[in-house]
């Protein structure tokens, strides 16, 4: 084989492996903030898009580099390693789903702004999972129940995200005036302003807002 096929990674493709780098980056920020929210959040269809092209990219060029040449085995490392966390970051939204999927499905109906929350894909297996817990609800645990109890609604009774248990973050932007703890009895209201760069164990529901629009991110 010439030099030119051996030497897969050119300029342009080191240029390209630069950006595919920030995504790397940013899939792997992606996954451990839903491997620590308490909730289920924004489903990042680009950048999963992205992802799942450059791992096909990735898996072209493996097969253009002789299996002798020592890059191969650092490549499939690198690849087995992106494989993993892509496969993580989707199957703890999966364990959230099953955990939260009625309140999930009962959100978007009630705010056309959540819709945007899951995939395609987990809304439908969201609604068949909710289906299939709703059968067996009513054919079988609570067929035997008093009349008031059969007619509750499974959102009702479903778990809910625990939004204020304490979480570590660092904050990546500087945000000013964020209000942490509401003293409404008292009319008082606890407020910082977190500087970038430090870290903080705090309450999730606060800096909610905060995780969402990538002010901050968790560890």
């Amino acid at each position: 084989m010439d030099d030119l096929n051996n030497d897969v990674l050119d300029d342009n493709e080191n240029e390209e492996l630069v950006t595919a780098a920030d995504v790397i980056e940013k899939l792997e920020e992606v996954w451990v903030n839903e491997k620590l929210a308490p909730e289920l959040l924004q489903y990042q269809d680009e950048l999963i898009d992205c992802m799942l092209d450059q791992i096909k990219y990735m898996e072209t060029n493996l097969q253009k580099i002789e299996k002798e040449d020592f890059r191969v085995v650092f490549h499939k490392m690198e690849l087995d390693r992106i494989k993993y966390v892509l496969s993580s970051y989707l199957r703890t939204r999966l364990e959230k789903i099953e955990k939260f999927g009625p309140s999930l499905l009962h959100q978007e109906s009630q705010d056309e702004t959540n819709m945007d929350l899951m995939s395609n894909e987990e809304r439908l297996f969201a609604a068949k999972y909710t289906t299939n817990i709703k059968n067996y609800l009513h054919e079988v645990a609570l067929k035997n129940m008093p009349v008031n109890m059969q007619s509750v609604q499974l959102e009702e009774i479903c778990s809910k995200p625990q939004m204020d248990k304490s979480v570590f973050m660092k904050v990546k932007t500087g945000s000013e005036g964020v209000v942490i703890e509401n003293f409404s009895d008292y009319g008082e209201e606890e407020i910082v302003d977190l500087a970038a760069g430090t870290q903080h164990v705090i309450r999730y529901r606060p800096i909610a807002p905060l995780l969402k629009n990538g002010s901050v991110k968790l560890i």
